[in-house]
């Protein structure tokens, strides 16, 4: 009967290191996913204040083709 609690707290006690393992990778990967966020708003608003500004210039917002094609 004692080994079966052994047991049984050696079990818990891995599931509670696991549990923490897990919280601390999803606490990094939150991190990581606010800071790619913060990129990706950034990288838009570039490119849509380079679309205004072609905008003003009167160049199309579109890509064009070069006149070779």
């Amino acid at each position: 009967m004692e080994d079966k609690i052994i047991q049984m707290d050696t079990r818990i006690l891995y599931l509670e290191d696991m549990v923490q393992q897990m919280n601390v990778i999803m606490m990094e990967q939150d991190r990581a996913i606010t800071r790619l966020n913060t990129i990706v708003k950034t990288l838009n608003d570039k490119i849509k204040e380079l679309d205004e500004k072609k905008g003003e210039r009167g160049i199309s917002a579109e890509i064009e083709r070069p006149p070779h094609y």
